[in-house]
């Protein structure tokens, strides 16, 4: 699993990366909908929460992780939007639900060798 510092580092690279608002907000929007798209009880996530999660894949995931659709990350991103959270917090948030996602990636990897 990742560590506090983890996060730290990527959401520290995110911000120097000079990534504009609206665009932070749409990827944060999607990396929660494939969190939930991939995870049972993934409606649990929440974008502006911190999450320590048993991951447990849904029957459906089979050996790659299921993406969303636009209209999905379009509906959470208005959601998010209107929120204006600070662009430090999304940044945070970014990287902490991109390690999230890459533990999932193991996790479905691992998952499809074991089948």
């Amino acid at each position: 699993m990742f560590t506090k510092e983890d996060v730290e580092i990527l959401a520290y690279q995110r911000y120097t990366s000079g990534e504009d608002y609206d665009k932070s907000v749409w990827y944060l929007a999607e990396l929660v909908v494939k969190i939930l798209k991939n995870v049972k009880n993934g409606h649990d996530i929440k974008p502006f929460e911190t999450d320590n999660l048993v991951l447990l894949l849904h029957d459906n995931v089979n050996g790659e992780l299921l993406d969303p659709n636009e209209d999905e990350i379009k509906e959470l991103s208005e959601l998010i939007y209107n929120e204006h959270p600070e662009k430090s917090k999304l940044h945070f948030f970014i990287a902490e639900k991109q390690l999230l996602l890459n533990e999932i990636r193991k996790v479905i990897k691992e998952h499809s060798k074991n089948q």
